[in-house]
């Protein structure tokens, strides 16, 4: 009998994070894991930055470029990674209409890799991308900004503010195949 894999099935977006130390080797496997993903004419246009919470000048100057309610959660992640696309191909410098996309397939890559490993990862697209942009130093006629990714043990949805306390705790809905699924 056919099964989902279950890496796939229990992966998570959790925004309560647990006080868990996450190492530097596991943070490295993640980055294996996005190594491997697919992408177009084998570009691989992602590129990453991470900070881990122990560089604790680094990391507050990292949360401070995420917007909405994301600093206050994310503030207990054990590392954050930044992903960025390279917008061009490298062989002929032309627009990489699939950057974007292959930079998902790698973060995907690193999401899957996290759960198989008891960790869980949340992307978050609330970030200032102007500030981002210039902290990174990252010319935006060649690169763009795609998403910073909380990383972290689950934590318990109690140590949560009451709002992100209830989504926390909310079941996860998925939608049916037939509602995104048209054979023809």
């Amino acid at each position: 009998m056919l099964k989902l894999n279950t890496a796939i099935r229990n992966r998570r977006s959790p925004r309560a994070i647990a006080n868990k130390i996450v190492t530097k080797e596991m943070i490295m496997l993640l980055f294996e894991a996005a190594r491997w993903a697919p992408s177009a004419m084998n570009e691989q246009p992602w590129n990453y930055f991470w900070v881990h919470r122990d560089n604790k000048n680094k990391f507050e100057e990292v949360l401070n470029l995420l917007t909405g309610i994301n600093p206050e959660w994310a503030k207990n992640a054990q590392a954050i990674i930044i992903s960025v696309a390279r917008k061009n191909y490298e062989y002929n410098n032309k627009q990489n209409r699939n950057a974007l996309h292959d930079t998902g397939a790698a973060n995907f890559s690193i999401a899957v890799q996290a759960t198989e490993m008891g960790l869980q990862v949340r992307q978050m697209g609330g970030y200032d991308r102007q500030k981002a942009a210039e902290y990174f130093k990252l010319g935006t006629e060649k690169y763009e900004l795609a998403t910073f990714i909380a990383v972290g043990f689950q934590g318990e949805p109690e140590q949560l503010p009451e709002e992100l306390k209830i989504r926390e705790l909310q079941p996860r809905v998925r939608k049916e195949i037939n509602e995104f699924v048209k054979e023809l």
